[in-house]
């Protein structure tokens, strides 16, 4: 009996043998799943019974499918906010020096205007530096003497008088701005034509001496006066902002605003002198008239 078992358990071990019988097992199955339905609907509860588990078993791929495709989309996020935030970075950029081209250009033309406005022989510049000092009283030019600078000679933006040629070298010059405590500019109310000095007062200017006899209002623009050999007459030089009339004193006490963009401007005129235009008037009349 035991011998019987045992050619039993070992002919079934065989690979080929289970072949055999899990072929007419599964040939058994199809018969009866053609001819019974029973046998059918026992397949159906099964596969019913099955699903959870086959649910089961999906997830782990798609678990993995689902994290791949986010995070390709996280780093397909990342990578093109990179490329806007770079790309807005580069039009702010382009934008802010087209704007800066476009206040250069303005400021040029308004240069062009005045330079052909009749004031005499005129020379632009164009301020380079400012030193090491921001508010220092000093602006270098990029043109010297070679370009026909003197010392003394006035320079003015689009808006008004910035200052005054202070010392010429053969390539640059060294402007000092009106609002040095060393500048003194003789003045007019334009409205009135009362003369008056304006005085550099520490990154401002100042009207002192002014009489509370003459007339002076909020809004008046002080030009110069061209009473002197420096500056010709008619460039703004200060706004009155504030005039009122102090006790014991005969001066007004007044508060100015400055036209000129002295911090801002980028291109300048240098004017010569009275005295070097007059001798340039004289010369140019001796030279036309006739022999």
């Amino acid at each position: 009996m035991s011998k019987s078992l045992s050619f039993t358990r070992s002919y079934r071990e065989r690979p080929v043998n289970r072949l055999i019988i899990l072929s007419i097992i599964s040939i058994l199955l199809m018969v009866l799943d053609n001819r019974y339905a029973a046998v059918r609907q026992l397949k159906a509860y099964l596969a019913t019974a099955l699903q959870p588990l086959q649910w089961l078993a999906d997830q782990p791929v798609a678990l993995y499918d689902y994290g791949s495709t986010f995070l390709q989309s996280q780093q397909t996020l990342i990578q093109e906010n990179q490329r806007l935030q770079t790309e807005n970075m580069r039009l702010s950029t382009a934008i802010r020096q087209n704007d800066v081209q476009q206040l250069q250009l303005a400021e040029l033309k308004k240069l062009n205007l005045l330079a052909g406005s009749g004031i005499g022989n005129s020379t632009a510049a164009q301020i380079v530096s400012n030193g090491k000092n921001p508010l220092s009283d000093k602006l270098l030019l990029n043109k010297g003497s070679n370009d026909g600078l003197k010392a003394g000679d006035a320079v003015i933006d689009q808006y008004g008088l910035i200052g005054q040629i202070s010392a010429v070298q053969p390539f640059n010059a060294e402007l000092t701005v009106l609002t040095s405590s060393q500048t003194v500019i003789p003045v007019m109310v334009a409205r009135t034509g009362v003369r008056s000095l304006v005085y550099g007062d520490s990154n401002q200017v100042s009207l002192r001496y002014f009489p509370l006899d003459a007339d002076l209002q909020p809004g008046d623009l002080l030009v110069t006066s061209g009473m002197d050999s420096v500056y010709p007459a008619g460039i703004p030089v200060a706004k009155v902002e504030s005039a009122l009339r102090s006790s014991g004193t005969p001066y007004y006490r007044t508060t100015l605003s400055i036209p000129a963009a002295i911090r801002s401007s980028k291109y300048v005129l240098v004017l010569p002198q009275i005295e070097e235009l007059s001798i340039q008037t004289a010369s140019s009349v001796a030279a036309s008239s006739p022999q």
